[in-house]
C-alpha cells in the first residue's frame, strides 16, 4: 500500500517536472507544440501515464505521454512502489482559457493553460495536483529551437 506521503511526493514532483521549461519536443517547449496540436480537439488533451497514450493521438502528445510514463515508472520505483499499486495516472491539459491578470514583476507571454495530474491507487487513495501556466503556440513563437535538439 502506498503511503499518502509517497503518493503526494511523486505526484507533486511529476507535475513540477512536466510543467518545467525543459519539457521539450524536437527542440521546442512541448506545451507550445501541444497547444498547436490540440486546437482541433476543443483545446483539451489527456495523457494516460500508465498506458503511455494520448487523446488526441497527435505526434507530440504521444511522445510526451511515453516520456512521462517512463518518468512516472522511475519516480515510483525510487520510492519502492510497484506499478501494480496504481489504478490510474492521467494528466489533463486544457488550453484556451480566459486571460488572467498579469503580474507586473514577471515576464508572462502567451495564453493561460492548466495542467492537472490525477493519480488513483488500487486501494482508493487519490492525489490531484494542478498548475496554471502560460504559453504560445509554437507556430507563433519567434525564437529559436533549443540548442539541445540534435535531430
Amino acid at each position: 500500500m502506498i503511503s499518502r506521503r509517497k503518493l503526494n511526493h511523486f505526484s507533486a514532483g511529476l507535475l513540477d517536472t512536466f510543467i518545467t521549461r525543459y519539457n521539450d519536443y524536437e527542440g521546442y517547449w512541448a506545451f507550445g507544440v501541444l497547444y498547436r496540436e490540440v486546437q482541433a480537439s476543443a483545446n483539451r488533451m489527456q495523457l494516460d501515464l500508465l498506458a503511455a497514450t494520448a487523446q488526441p493521438e497527435a505526434p507530440a502528445a504521444c511522445s510526451v505521454a511515453r516520456t512521462y510514463a517512463r518518468y512516472l515508472h522511475q519516480a515510483i520505483a525510487k520510492l519502492g512502489v510497484r506499478l501494480e499499486e496504481l489504478e490510474s495516472a492521467s494528466m489533463v491539459i486544457e488550453f484556451g482559457l480566459p486571460p488572467v491578470p498579469r503580474n507586473p514583476n514577471l515576464v508572462q507571454v502567451g495564453d493561460p493553460f492548466t495542467c492537472t495530474l490525477h493519480v488513483v491507487t488500487r486501494d482508493g487513495r487519490r492525489a490531484t495536483r494542478q498548475k496554471l501556466a502560460q504559453c504560445m503556440r509554437v507556430d507563433e513563437f519567434r525564437g529559436s529551437r533549443s540548442t539541445r535538439y540534435t535531430g
